[in-house]
């Protein structure tokens, strides 16, 4: 019996109610739903040609791209488990992580050919490179699309304790770990989402990625996809606040993943002042403390935006919130230690305003 819905049927849905808006934006770049959705099916489509089956691990190597974007769901349509890894990691790192998960499949970015390289040396389960941009010694996956583009829209059957995400964690106490994330559950954990971060997202919003998919942000990409929502990705590598605060401005983004050190260098930059950031709603930021001067700062250029979590990578999600509602940056108010003992009663709280 199916207990489950395949992650990958998230994208089929909105490209079928919203398929001519846009999806994804990137620099000059704009695709719609039904555009990512096409190329979704075709990966899926190329994969299982390949042999790739239900349950078997397909790293996933690049910075923040459109390929990075849809070939998780072509990924999870196919059932398989996408396995992304951080894109700054170096070659014997990405060989450990591509050994330890028993991966078939590794899609990369070309500028990672020395990576693929040794970890096709290394793991002799690794049977099947992919190259976005194309390298030496593996399939292209432009052309791949262009293949598999009459591909149909379906997805493989699913339980909800199959295998959709290895999510490796950082490392800090030595060697990366991996967690399984399953489809049932990371249903639940964007139904979390929807409820306590970004209550009231709809098809007009937009969300700005600052932060690597490959982690915390591509979480936070599920609910935009569920609710139409388009993705906006900073055009380069690096981050410059003023390209930020213009993208902002452009696409009247209204929700955004972010840690505190990049909230601070965001409303810290001349460039906030310059751009109508009038549409934000919610800026969400974990992953780290935030001192109570830097709260203050953000909430005096942003306003009362600021929605902050608690939580794991091996969750993937909000353990604990903080809301707009219950954020008071003004230690001496006396509401501040009220509504604070307030959220914690109701499971809504992450630490003391003020800490």
């Amino acid at each position: 019996m199916i207990s489950a819905m395949n992650m990958g049927r998230l994208l089929s849905d909105t490209a079928r109610l919203y398929p001519d808006r846009i999806g994804l934006v990137q620099g000059d770049g704009e695709w719609t739903w039904a555009e990512l959705n096409k190329n979704a099916n075709a990966f899926r489509d190329a994969l299982q040609e390949m042999g790739i089956k239900k349950g078997d691990r397909v790293v996933v190597q690049s910075r923040n791209n459109r390929a990075m974007f849809e070939s998780l769901w072509g990924i999870f349509k196919a059932g398989a488990v996408w396995v992304p890894s951080n894109f700054r990691q170096t070659p014997p790192e990405i060989a450990y992580v591509m050994e330890n998960s028993g991966a078939r499949a590794f899609l990369f970015e070309s500028v990672f050919a020395d990576h693929a390289a040794l970890a096709k040396e290394k793991s002799p389960g690794l049977e099947y490179l992919i190259a976005i941009g194309g390298a030496e010694g593996a399939a292209d996956y432009k052309q791949l699309l262009e293949k598999h583009a009459d591909a149909d829209d379906s997805a493989v059957d699913v339980d909800y304790h199959d295998p959709c995400w290895l999510f490796y964690t950082s490392g800090t106490t030595g060697r990366p770990k991996g967690a399984i994330l399953t489809h049932g559950q990371m249903a639940f954990v964007t139904n979390n989402f929807m409820a306590d971060l970004m209550p009231d997202l709809t098809v007009e919003d937009a969300s700005l990625v600052v932060a690597p998919l490959s982690h915390g942000a591509g979480c936070h990409a599920f609910p935009q996809v569920v609710r139409g929502a388009k993705t906006v990705l900073l055009p380069g590598e690096s981050m410059d606040p003023e390209v930020v605060w213009q993208l902002v401005e452009k696409y009247k983004v209204s929700n955004a993943f972010t840690v505190p050190t990049i909230v601070k260098m965001l409303v810290e930059h001349p460039a906030v002042d310059k751009y109508d950031h009038s549409s934000l709603r919610h800026v969400i930021h974990a992953g780290a403390p935030m001192y109570l001067e830097d709260q203050k700062k953000a909430y005096e250029k942003l306003g009362p935006v600021l929605v902050e979590y608690y939580g794991q990578g091996e969750v993937t999600g909000c353990i604990t919130v903080l809301r707009p509602e219950h954020y008071i940056i003004d230690e001496n108010d006396p509401r501040a230690r009220h509504l604070w003992f307030a959220a914690c009663r109701s499971g809504n709280c992450h630490s003391r305003p003020g800490r």
